[in-house]
């Protein structure tokens, strides 16, 4: 069963918010539109992974997607990670067109055509991934599992060329329709029970408690300033910006869509793109309302946690 089901990461939530948002003479704007796209077929990769989890997905499968965890100062995040009462298993998914090789170097790289890039090596991220979990499963006093670690590819045209000789990397880098097959596989080869239903229940409550998921500051990141943002509520429909405040609804300038709610998704962006807290002056600003009583009705109403009160009032992102 899925405990934490697919959602798209924080961070591709954050580009998609900017790259609807930049101005498109930005200076920046190739570099954000690349990264968005490739983050964007990432998530494909993982959907398609998903989509198998669930054609196999039984009740002893507890199935984290995107889980971000931290070990002290170390923060890791894993693509799936699936657990049993006898094991527990990092999956990477990769969603890469054309040829990848692992050479005997160590090496990960993609071949698409006559062009060669190098991407870090996903078997030993994963390895990283099942380092820091061990260090978090005995920080926070549970029995220790086996945890089995692979790399599903997901796009079914793409070839897996290996010149590394190593089992360790031939056997854990597999294409998304031989993942049914190692999931029996380890199923078949872990009869020992290591952790009861109970405990099993109580791991998967706190590893969504203690999901830190990562905001990253894109403004700061690329160098922009609020020159290179687009305000304004955003069409649902069309996308265009501003859309017009009427009374109870929003109406689109371009194609005259009507919307109760598209204020919903401007106040998700303002958050991704500048931080965690928001007062009534920005929120109008960014969302162009000129009414503070209609931004304070607005803002109440998506149930946002706040402190303060009247004009010092600061309402702050939902975490989670």
């Amino acid at each position: 069963m899925f405990i934490k089901p697919l959602q798209p990461p924080i961070r591709l939530q954050a580009l998609n918010a900017l790259h609807s948002r930049l101005v498109k003479t930005s200076p920046k704007y190739e570099e954000i539109s690349g990264e968005r796209a490739r983050r964007l077929a990432g998530f494909i990769g993982e959907k398609k992974v998903e989509y198998i989890l669930r054609t196999i997905d039984e009740d002893h499968y507890f199935i984290f997607h995107d889980l971000c965890l931290k070990v002290g100062d170390l923060t890791f995040q894993m693509d799936f990670l699936l657990l049993t009462s006898r094991f527990a298993l990092i999956i990477e998914a990769k969603n890469f067109a054309g040829t990848i090789l692992f050479d005997d170097q160590g090496q990960f790289i993609r071949i698409l055509g006559e062009q060669q890039d190098g991407y870090a090596n996903p078997i030993a991220q994963a390895q990283y991934h099942q380092r820091c979990l061990r260090k978090w499963l005995a920080l926070h006093h549970f029995p220790a599992l086996p945890i089995e670690y692979v790399v599903i590819v997901s796009k079914p045209s793409t070839i897996i060329r290996m010149e590394n000789p190593d089992p360790e990397v031939r056997n854990r880098v597999l294409p998304a329709t031989k993942l049914p097959n190692y999931l029996f596989h380890l199923d078949q080869h872990s009869k020992k029970e290591l952790s009861d239903p109970k405990t099993l229940r109580k791991l998967s409550k706190l590893l969504i408690k203690k999901h830190s998921p990562q905001y990253p500051n894109l403004m700061k990141e690329f160098n922009l300033t609020e020159q290179d943002i687009l305000f304004g509520v955003q069409c649902p429909k069309c996308t265009s910006l501003p859309m017009i405040s009427l009374k109870g609804y929003w109406k689109c300038s371009v194609c005259l869509f009507p919307s109760r709610d598209a204020h919903i998704q401007a106040t998700h962006d303002l958050f991704l793109l500048y931080g965690p807290t928001v007062k009534n002056k920005q929120f109008r600003e960014f969302l162009h309302i000129s009414s503070i009583q209609k931004a304070r009705k607005l803002l109440r109403s998506m149930n946002l946690p706040y402190s303060g009160d009247k004009r010092g009032r600061v309402y702050f992102r939902p975490e989670k």
